[in-house]
């Protein structure tokens, strides 16, 4: 992999405009909105987390074993079965009764900021804000929070094309978050309480479909899936409005439109850019042979902006717009969607009121271009909004 590729560069825009996918050195790129919407919802591929991982050199060990285990591994009835049960723990209703919590943490966050001026956003708001939530959703203790941000933060190394450089640390991380996710399992199974842990395990009491692996695999999933996404995505977006200050004053005087701001920052700077898939028999699609075992990676971040589907792409959060595909679709559509919608929803209105107008104050440091995507660093500095 080129780790100076980007999905959304000029040459990848322009072979979309040529043709709906590319040949690459690793597969086929499917480039425009249509045949990505079609092909996430092809049974015929597969997610292939595992097979994705290898490719950066990590292919056993703890970490491929927790990768390969995962509901995202999962494929068929087994995956089915899955994602029902988390489905009815994890659903709009418990996901909307965090939204007071999500609005108390968003102001508590900027309070310890709002009166120098300036701030490291990542430390300071968009890594902490998803981690405070879903240390409630679970109910992490207070004590465990610092380690429960560090290790969701090491375990997204493994998301990139560089995972296999930062093999140690990433199983280090990995070893620490089953501990605090096996005491938290344990202290809900001798005291339950409104939390979703106490939902999985009685599910798992009543139905007998949840073993004790898989409720450790889908906690410590949806512990790093609930904070790595909606953290990056935080800083696009804040990435993205420096570059578009007429929107931030917009998303300011009219904080009813953060639902469609949220949607129009997913579709024009995805923490998600692509996404692999792996054929798991010959076929044809659209006149081009797919043959089994062959990756086919899905450009969201050009799909997303494909003028047959969304006429003039450029950023702007007053115009409705068909439904992006960064969290994918078909089975394996994210989970963690309803959530990280949520999360943005509640904080970007209230980062608009009080931090008003901002510059981006030195220089901003990457992730890899590959994988989960987002800022590393990315320095602020702002001239307080009316609410300070």
């Amino acid at each position: 992999m080129d780790p100076d590729f980007r999905v959304d560069s000029a040459p990848v825009r322009a072979a979309a405009q040529a043709h709906w996918y590319a040949r690459t050195p690793i597969g086929i790129a499917v480039l425009r909105y249509g045949e990505c919407s079609e092909l996430f919802k092809d049974r015929r591929l597969i997610q292939g987390s595992a097979q994705t991982l290898a490719a950066t050199g990590i292919s056993d060990g703890p970490f491929a074993e927790w990768m390969a285990g995962g509901l995202l591994s999962r494929e068929g009835e087994d995956h089915l079965r899955l994602r029902r049960l988390v489905s009815a723990a994890f659903n709009q209703r418990s996901i909307d009764r965090l939204r007071p919590f999500m609005r108390e943490t968003a102001h508590r966050l900027i309070d310890a900021f709002a009166g120098t001026g300036g701030c490291e956003f990542m430390a300071a708001f968009a890594e902490p804000y998803p981690a405070w939530v879903i240390a409630e959703l679970l109910g992490v203790q207070a004590e465990d929070f610092n380690d429960f941000l560090g290790y969701a933060t090491d375990i997204g190394l493994g998301f990139s094309f560089t995972a296999g450089q930062h093999r140690e640390r990433i199983e280090a991380a990995l070893a620490g978050l089953i501990r605090v996710c096996d005491e938290l399992v344990d202290r809900r199974r001798q005291k339950p309480a409104g939390d979703l842990i106490s939902a999985l395990l009685v599910a798992e009491a009543e139905g007998e479909r949840l073993t004790s692996a898989e409720l450790r695999l889908l906690v410590t999933g949806l512990v790093f899936a609930g904070q790595d996404t909606t953290r990056n995505q935080l800083g696009l977006a804040m990435a993205t409005f420096a570059d578009h200050p007429e929107q931030w004053a917009l998303l300011r005087a009219r904080p009813e439109l953060a639902a469609g701001t949220v949607e129009e920052v997913m579709r024009v700077r995805p923490a998600v850019p692509a996404t692999s898939r792996w054929a798991i028999q010959d076929f044809t699609f659209q006149g081009l042979e797919i043959t089994a075992g062959s990756q086919v990676t899905l450009l969201a971040a050009v799909a997303n902006t494909d003028p047959a589907v969304f006429g003039d792409p450029s950023f702007d959060v007053t115009v409705p717009r068909p439904a992006q595909l960064t969290f994918g679709g078909g089975v394996h559509y994210c989970l963690g969607a309803g959530l990280a919608r949520a999360e943005m929803c509640e904080a970007l209105p209230i980062l608009a009121a009080r931090l008003g107008d901002f510059t981006v104050a030195g220089p901003v440091t990457w992730r890899p271009p590959i994988g989960i995507i987002g800022p590393v660093a990315l320095p602020l500095r702002f001239v307080p909004g009316q609410d300070g």
